[in-house]
């Protein structure tokens, strides 16, 4: 290296102007980072049970709603574990599936959380932010019904309205048996989930596994893949995804590191300059 190239290369480097710009960044990024924004330290994830619950979902009552989607607030149960409203009934969230989007959840009152006769069940209807996933048996349930002999092993409990009479719980294909059971029971039957069948433990334990539903909402991936938390504008003037950056609030995803991109643009413009 000769004289005129090492002068060239420490010049900057000794340059009044250079040394002012690097105290200015220094202070800038030191104010910068004692003041994070709200709604980022509002949102990471919480746990509930085993469950990690963050964005499309947070949890009423501990997380703020603009850190989740509209509509899908859960409650975390004192016993530990995540629950959801769905068609006005409570179901449990047994696993969330964030990449797929999709999350495996049973109608409450067939938990083993539960006791006691069963009550009546609404139909798990699909919505516009929740559907059932496809590859699924369907189940019908007959309430108050009379038990021939030859079904004992499809009475998955007492009816809540009549304690001597059964609910009996068939697969919708099962055709024979849903022909037999329709005469003995006091209540029309009723399709109420699509589960995932289990073989092994029977119907019962199918109803306790629960089925797996898809979800829609707004993408969070750009925002966490850069640093973000993602949440929702709840604001009637904006109702509109956001991406809650530690610096500030951004449409889709965080910007680089504000403070490093300012000292590079200077020390390039500075070298520039000085050459």
């Amino acid at each position: 290296m000769n004289q005129n190239t090492l002068f060239f290369t420490l010049k900057p480097f000794s340059s009044p102007l250079i040394l002012s710009y690097i105290i200015l960044f220094h202070l800038l990024a030191t104010n910068s980072s004692c003041s994070v924004d709200p709604k980022y330290e509002a949102c990471p994830p919480k746990s509930c049970g085993n469950q990690s619950i963050s964005y499309p979902f947070y949890i009423d009552g501990i997380q703020n709603p603009f850190c989740g989607y509209p509509g899908f607030g859960i409650s975390c149960d004192p016993k530990g574990f995540p629950t959801i409203n769905l068609s006005d009934t409570q179901y449990i969230i047994h696993q969330i599936l964030y990449q797929n989007k999709t999350l495996r959840v049973s109608n409450l009152a067939f938990s083993n959380t539960t006791k006691g006769c069963l009550p009546r069940t609404h139909n798990l209807t699909s919505s516009n932010l929740f559907d059932v996933a496809p590859n699924q048996k369907g189940v019908i349930l007959f309430y108050g019904c009379g038990l021939p002999a030859s079904l004992k092993e499809h009475r998955v409990g007492c009816y809540a309205e009549n304690e001597s009479r059964a609910v009996v719980a068939l697969y919708e294909e099962d055709n024979k048996n849903i022909r037999l059971v329709s005469d003995s029971c006091m209540r029309t039957s009723e399709v109420v989930a699509t589960t995932v069948a289990d073989e092994n433990g029977g119907i019962q334990e199918s109803l306790r596994k629960g089925l797996w539903l898809t979800w829609t909402a707004s993408d969070c991936n750009q925002c966490t893949s850069t640093g973000g938390r993602c949440g929702f504008d709840l604001d009637p003037l904006v109702y509109t995804f956001r991406c809650y950056c530690a610096d500030r609030v951004h449409a889709a995803k965080c910007d680089p590191d504000p403070g490093f991109s300012f000292l590079f643009n200077l020390f390039t413009f500075s070298i520039v300059l000085s050459s």
